[in-house]
């Protein structure tokens, strides 16, 4: 990463941080400033706002440790990875009762990643394993992620209102996928008929925080000779998977 672009103040930061996850309550302030070069006027303000941000705690004897807010980050970073557990071990019935493929998936920028993905025992596979990206306009997935935002933060992911049609079927603009996230949140999943890969059908269903927040989202695709069949059976059960999901969340 560029340096001219680093923030000196989260080096600082980074660097207090990391002296009392190594020893805690063992340093003071004039002894953080020694240690590490900062000044004190520069460190106090610091510590200051860490304190404040709960990042750090300092006792009694003007000693400093780890802070609350330090502890809700790890338990969220880690809570990423229960969560592929968890699809892994929930999704699993629902793979087999559909013998299709059910995958897991997060936004990251204008780009669905896909985290995990139980395959159907199906000679046919749509490339959707984890670690792919692709244009969240142009999936299920990317729609139902995307659905409780405003039209706003839909224009600062898509500056531009053209969208690459990566299929003859997928959506071409931003007015109309703003248009299809509406129909998207009227019906609580979405569906995608060959808008990412000709010959392919999927239907997606949310995964949320227990404040109501979509950080995550599961699908079924199948092939579209399937979809007819399997449609509303597919729909039930990926909605269902992602409310059981937001529930161990």
């Amino acid at each position: 990463m560029e340096q001219k672009y680093a923030v000196p103040a989260l080096d600082r930061a980074h660097a207090v941080l990391t002296l009392l996850t190594e020893e805690p309550y063992k340093w003071k302030l004039s002894d953080l400033s020694k240690h590490l070069g900062i000044s004190k006027s520069t460190l106090y303000s610091l510590l200051l706002t860490m304190e404040r941000l709960h990042w750090i705690h300092r006792d009694r004897n003007e000693t400093y440790a780890l802070g609350s807010a330090l502890g809700d980050f790890g338990s969220a970073y880690f809570r990423q990875y229960d969560l592929v557990e968890e699809f892994r071990r929930t999704a699993e019935p629902v793979m087999r009762k559909l013998q299709e493929s059910v995958q897991l998936a997060r936004l990251d920028g204008s780009d669905v990643l896909y985290l995990a993905k139980l395959e159907a025992p199906s000679p046919v596979q749509m490339v959707s394993g984890p670690g792919v990206r692709f244009p969240a306009h142009a999936t299920g997935l990317g729609k139902i992620l995307m659905s409780d935002m405003d039209a706003e933060q839909v224009r600062r992911i898509f500056p531009q209102e053209t969208l690459h049609k990566v299929t003859v079927h997928t959506i071409g603009s931003r007015e109309a996928f703003l248009q299809e996230l509406e129909t998207v949140r009227r019906n609580g999943y979405s569906l995608d008929i060959q808008e990412g890969v000709m010959g392919f059908c999927c239907v997606a269903a949310p995964v949320r925080r227990r404040s109501g927040e979509i950080i995550a989202a599961v699908s079924c695709s199948m092939p579209i000779h399937h979809w007819e069949g399997k449609r509303e059976e597919a729909i039930r059960e990926i909605r269902a998977l992602g409310q059981r999901l937001s529930t161990s969340m």
